[in-house]
């Protein structure tokens, strides 16, 4: 049997491993992704933008809304990247612990964005208020940025969970 590589596989594959050991993330679910359905894979990859989409949307508001979708759809891992990735976008490290220890004593909008996040992944209608308030101090492109961000951010724990391969529990820190 002759194996055959493709340049655009290899790349991806690549890709994922400079990405994993950059952060110290196992890529293991999405490189089984790649090589058991590589055009699965491909619409993977091109949602992956959404959960990265970040123009108008401040950084540590970006990484507020991550980590309350992770903290309630992921098993830890996926937290912690966003953790890792937050810290890289200069996003203060005593407002990560507050969302990871103490969520209730958020600052407005912290607050906002983090309970709009988890009334989101809870399935239930976010509070039309809080969503006018943050649609008013972001303005609507940094909203509809958030809006996706929320969307996209699930995409991750998700696969890992469709796929099975979501086995592994562990407490997101900041000691790293």
């Amino acid at each position: 049997m002759t194996t055959t590589t493709n340049p655009t596989t290899d790349a991806a594959r690549a890709e994922l491993r400079a990405f994993g050991e950059h952060f110290d993330y196992d890529v293991s679910y999405l490189m089984h992704q790649l090589d058991d359905a590589p055009g699965a894979f491909a619409a993977f990859a091109a949602a992956q933008a959404m959960a990265r989409r970040r123009d108008a949307l401040p950084a540590d508001l970006h990484a507020v809304a991550c980590l309350a979708v992770m903290l309630h759809d992921d098993c830890g891992a996926c937290a912690q990247l966003n953790l890792k990735m937050a810290v890289e976008q200069g996003v203060d490290r005593a407002l990560l612990a507050t969302v990871l220890e103490r969520p209730d004593e958020l600052d407005a909008p912290f607050a906002d964005v983090y309970q709009h996040a988890r009334e989101v992944v809870r399935g239930v209608d976010p509070d039309p208020h809080r969503a006018a308030r943050l649609r008013k101090q972001l303005g609507p492109e940094a909203f509809g940025e958030l809006a996706v961000t929320i969307v996209g951010a699930r995409i991750y724990p998700a696969l890992k969970r469709a796929r099975g391969e979501a086995t592994t529990c562990r407490r997101p820190t900041l000691d790293f």
